[in-house]
């Protein structure tokens, strides 16, 4: 079951920074940086974590560590 400081790891692993600055609030395009084929490596590890696909609507609403967990919340992902 994955855990807001599992996907921070996930963000930071990806984008090569320290979890510490991976905020759960954090914009990942606006305050991380993060590009497409980051975001897209990121939805292939989050895929890979849960054991879950993201429909492209999905992925694309995915903005920060806050709105992953939402959206896993929504799909009964997390508790």
């Amino acid at each position: 079951m994955l855990t807001d400081q599992s996907v921070q790891k996930l963000v930071a692993d990806v984008l090569e920074i320290d979890v510490c600055d991976v905020g759960v609030n954090k914009s990942f395009y606006v305050d991380l940086d993060m590009d497409s084929l980051h975001k897209a490596e990121f939805i292939v590890a989050l895929e890979r974590a849960c054991g879950a696909e993201f429909d492209p609507a999905d992925a694309a609403a995915m903005d920060s560590v806050n709105d992953v967990m939402r959206l896993l919340r929504n799909r009964h992902q997390v508790s």
